[in-house]
């Protein structure tokens, strides 16, 4: 079967990663803070570039819009976009691996990749609920559709977005660690002595 596990392999490993999902989801909840400051503040600077009537402003697990000065009453709690995260740190860390180093690299790219969806959803957050005030001062015009779609669409779909990632993380091998035999090539010269001790050179023994 594709990514090497075969058909009666499947149940076990998502049943590996529910319980794993169980033992982080306390520690992604007590994470949520951080989470909130380090994005809140990410989003809050880029978003400057586009309007910079607008600021994010994380406070806890609750990240909040000031527009022109004005606090909205209108909060996001950051859970909402995060839930996704344990699901793909279970999924990382139960999938099977020939290195430790290349399991930690999977994990830490899929959890760069989750930060930055988490950043562009608070953004489209804020994009949609300023052009919404904006609608109530001028009435008739519907600009904050498509960011409405995009922020809700992405809320609601955080464990197929969970899934996605991690498959895009096997597809693309990133749980594969070099074995010894591609590092020793890298390392040996072709008319170096072999390093099995035969006497030979490595091209004509280990590297023919």
């Amino acid at each position: 079967m594709a990514f090497g596990i075969s058909g009666h392999r499947w149940l076990r490993l998502f049943a590996l990663a529910l319980g794993l999902y169980i033992v982080i989801l306390p520690v992604w909840w007590y994470s949520l803070g951080a989470i909130s400051a380090v994005a809140g503040t990410c989003a809050s600077w880029i978003y400057t570039f586009f309007d910079g009537r607008v600021a994010i402003q994380p406070r806890g697990r609750v990240v909040q819009l000031v527009v022109n000065g004005r606090l909205q009453s209108s909060g996001l709690r950051i859970d909402m976009v995060t839930y996704g995260l344990p699901m793909l740190m279970a999924l990382v860390i139960v999938t099977r691996s020939n290195s430790l180093v290349a399991k930690l690299r999977a994990l830490a790219i899929g959890c760069a990749v989750m930060f930055v969806l988490t950043v562009c959803a608070l953004m489209a957050w804020a994009k949609m609920t300023s052009l919404q005030l904006e609608q109530q001062a001028a009435p008739g015009s519907d600009q904050s559709s498509f960011f409405f779609l995009a922020f809700h669409g992405y809320t609601f779909s955080q464990p197929a977005v969970a899934v996605l990632i991690w498959l895009a993380l096997i597809t693309l091998g990133l749980f594969k660690g070099r074995s010894k035999h591609e590092r020793g090539v890298a390392t040996v010269a072709r008319n170096a002595p072999c390093t099995c001790g035969s006497g030979r050179k490595y091209k004509r023994c280990c590297g023919a």
